[in-house]
């Protein structure tokens, strides 16, 4: 009888183990997340007003595509933080055209921008501050956040 038992427990506990693994292997590519880099410009367009620029490399090695649904940018400095939506899609690519000499630039990311699944990609994001380059420059850290349209939220941060 101990017999029967200890292979009918061994033959389920095998029978559970082969179908966890399963689902596992299934599922595998379900979870949404952009593995990347980032690297800050920084251009002062006057005495008080500055643009950052950020060069993004990104990968989705999800099964899903990932819908941009907002894109923020902030800049943690000595006085606070200070938060800014991007240029918006066509406003980036004349800011780019205008200032060439500041590049490379690769294709804007923005808001309802599809990351296709098993895709990686170079992108370039713009937000304008209200301070002096040089505050940018002094930052203690700079996040990027990037929203999907089902809620899930990606950062990047750098110095």
């Amino acid at each position: 009888m101990k017999d029967s038992f200890a292979k009918a427990f061994a033959i389920g506990l095998g029978v559970v183990v082969v179908a966890v693994a399963a689902i596992m292997f299934m599922q595998r590519g379900a979870h949404i997340d952009l593995p990347g880099t980032i690297m800050v410009r920084t251009v002062g367009t006057s005495d008080d007003e500055s643009l950052a620029v950020v060069n993004l490399h990104i990968s989705n090695p999800s099964d899903y595509t990932f819908e941009v649904h907002n894109v923020t940018m902030t800049v943690e400095t000595d006085h606070g933080d200070v938060t800014r939506e991007i240029v918006s899609k066509s406003d980036a690519k004349r800011l780019f055209e205008s200032m060439p000499h500041n590049g490379p630039y690769y294709a804007p990311l923005y808001t309802n921008a599809p990351i296709a699944p098993h895709t990686s990609g170079d992108y370039t994001v713009a937000a304008s501050f209200s301070m002096p380059e040089r505050m940018l420059k002094d930052r203690k850290r700079f996040v990027l956040k990037l929203v999907e349209t089902n809620g899930t939220v990606v950062e990047y941060s750098v110095k």
